[in-house]
């Protein structure tokens, strides 16, 4: 574990690391090259149980001199310490004390493998890191675009001090930002035309619907597989095949002795008026592509996970 005060004074700032070695190794080199291409200075203890005593003062000496620190979660809740929680969190909730500017990545993980302690520890982590900045990813492709597009505005020299400074009007946008979020799944329904082809004796009938989608189902299937990036055709086919399965009766119903649904469609105009209200909710987000920019990528914003959870995990 290296630091280097002359760094940070010339403008690179130390980002420190918190992850278990074990647990996301190809993982932690992505966050490291990420943090280097960016212009920072990673820096991490690499500590596991058999690499000897865990010095947790000089841990928390080397976390205050870092301008930032970094969160990563993979698979499991970590190594556990004498204190029965793990290394990495005691590391994560000192940061948090410290009011440092914190970022964490939390894998979806495989939770079919875990005991129920394993798992209620876990997920306790995922809450705690869930009242900051946080990004959920699934494969080492998608940490690099999430950490690129996170870390890209704090780690630039001429930025370093602006962070501290914006906070407070960000907790006022905050406020804002939750009200306009409420107010979109408040509302009953949302109409959308979809066209499909409804078959009968042998004979297809394409036919146009009107379908009144709840905000709350519709954005558990859209967000359940937006918390990486995803392009907007597989946005799409998923509001399509939601629909072709849970409003199937309503096509049928249009055809008498219907005895198939195929090929459902949602009119491009009003998908994209759908994807327009999602994003001025502050749910997702488009994410520029770091290639040539063919194709537009979208994903869920901490807002959007934030929803997600609530869903999913409700009071």
């Amino acid at each position: 574990m290296v630091t280097s005060h002359s760094a940070s004074e010339k403008g690179r700032p130390l980002v420190y690391i918190s992850a278990d070695p074990s647990d996301a190794p190809s993982a932690l080199y992505t966050l490291n090259r990420v943090v280097l291409q960016l212009g920072g200075i990673p820096v991490h203890s690499y500590f596991s149980a058999d690499a000897g005593e865990y010095d947790w003062p000089l841990i928390r000496k080397t976390i205050d001199e870092c301008d930032y620190f970094i969160f990563l979660v993979g698979d499991t809740y970590g190594q556990l310490s004498p204190s029965g929680e793990s290394y990495i969190h005691r590391e994560a909730v000192y940061a948090k004390s410290k009011q440092k500017g914190v970022f964490a990545f939390l894998k979806n993980a495989e939770l079919k493998s875990l005991s129920a302690q394993e798992l209620q520890r876990l997920k306790s982590l995922h809450r705690l890191m869930m009242t900051g900045t946080f990004k959920y990813w699934n494969q080492d492709e998608d940490l690099l675009l999430l950490a690129r597009q996170v870390m890209r505005g704090h780690l630039k020299p001429s930025l370093s001090r602006r962070v501290e400074k914006a906070k407070a009007p960000h907790r006022t946008d905050q406020k804002t930002q939750d009200a306009i979020t409420d107010t979109l799944f408040e509302m009953e329904g949302y109409p959308m035309r979809f066209s499909g082809k409804v078959f009968a004796h042998g004979n297809c009938h394409s036919i146009d619907c009107n379908v009144v989608l709840t905000w709350d189902k519709t954005f558990l299937n859209l967000g359940s597989m937006m918390t990486a990036p995803v392009t907007e055709e597989r946005m799409r086919g998923v509001v399509e095949d939601y629909v072709a399965e849970q409003y199937r009766e309503q096509f049928m119903d249009t055809v008498e002795d219907a005895h198939a649904l195929a090929d459902v469609r949602s009119n491009d105009l009003e998908f994209q008026r759908l994807k327009a209200f999602l994003k001025g909710a502050g749910v997702i987000e488009n994410v520029a592509a770091e290639q040539s920019g063919i194709r537009n990528y979208w994903q869920l914003t901490q807002q959007g996970e934030k929803k997600l959870h609530k869903l999913l995990l409700p009071e």
